[in-house]
């Protein structure tokens, strides 16, 4: 049996949504029209692309190969029946959360004055980096660590961090706070692109996560009604305020760094253009690739 698009569609799905279910739910297919085709994907290639549990499916050595390829392809499809004679196909950059934070009009307006000609669109996701390897994200602005091996990328600048807390909570009063003043608060984490865990503390000193979430609008909302405290970038304050949130500055918690990440596979032509642009407008000087 010969393969089709659909068939890399499927798989890529699979791959970003990290479960079956899921991927059949986002492509509008029964489950098992999911798994069949997977299975044929398979049988064709004769290797296991996707290394299946009860928490979902996640990707081989050999599936990690096949999708930098499966991504390429699609794209270059996508490429060609939307924009046959060259229209520029816009520069998409994934975010979670605050984008370039205080920097992100800056970027804009530097991107649209030096490149008028070529779009560039901001796409918000909960997972930047499932949208990196199904090949919708041409690069991400992430928070926290290192990026994940396999990705390139460039750091771009550090943030400080607040505290977020309700307006009901004890501590909304302060006008600044130490770690050791939440260690006894349950903490609200994001699953995907959260930068605090409990080792942000002492050995001995760490609070419990109270509620972990898989969105930014349910982080919100967790703190906000006061099931726990969060701590986030700064500038989620300035861009992300919330009527029942007050975010206290944190005196002693280590800064967040903020990378640009990109897939080695991800050939859109301005990429480099659009690094360069990000890193003069933070920093004023020419990028250094890690």
């Amino acid at each position: 049996m010969g393969l089709d698009i659909r068939h890399l569609e499927t798989f890529l799905a699979a791959v970003e949504e990290g479960s079956i279910t899921a991927a059949a739910r986002r492509l509008r297919l029964a489950q098992p029209a999911v798994s069949r085709t997977l299975a044929q994907l398979e049988r064709h290639v004769g290797v296991t692309l996707l290394a299946r549990s009860a928490h979902g499916v996640t990707v081989t050595p050999e599936g990690e190969i096949f999708r930098i390829r499966a991504a390429a392809a699609l794209a270059s499809f996508t490429d060609a029946v939307e924009r046959p004679f060259g229209d520029a196909r816009p520069l998409r950059v994934g975010h979670a959360w605050s984008a370039f934070g205080e920097h992100t009009s800056a970027v804009l307006r530097r991107w649209r004055a030096s490149r008028p000609e070529q779009p560039l669109e901001l796409c918000r996701l909960d997972d930047p980096y499932a949208g990196m390897a199904g090949g919708r994200i041409d690069v991400s602005v992430l928070r926290g660590p290192q990026p994940r091996p396999g990705y390139r990328s460039e750091l771009l600048y550090s943030e400080t961090r607040v505290a977020a807390v309700s307006v009901e909570h004890r501590l909304a009063c302060r006008r600044a706070l130490r770690l050791a003043d939440l260690a006894g608060e349950g903490l609200v984490v994001q699953r995907h692109w959260g930068t605090t865990t409990p080792e942000l503390w002492d050995a001995g000193a760490r609070p419990a996560v109270a509620v972990e979430v898989g969105s930014v609008d349910d982080w919100q909302s967790n703190v906000a009604a006061n099931n726990g405290v969060g701590i986030t970038p700064a500038s989620s304050s300035k861009l992300h305020p919330h009527a029942e949130i007050v975010y206290i500055p944190l005196a002693d918690a280590p800064p967040v760094p903020v990378f640009l990440a990109w897939a080695p596979n991800s050939r859109h032509p301005a990429l480099e253009d659009f690094i360069r642009t990000a890193h003069a407008v933070v920093h004023g000087t020419g990028p250094g690739e890690t």
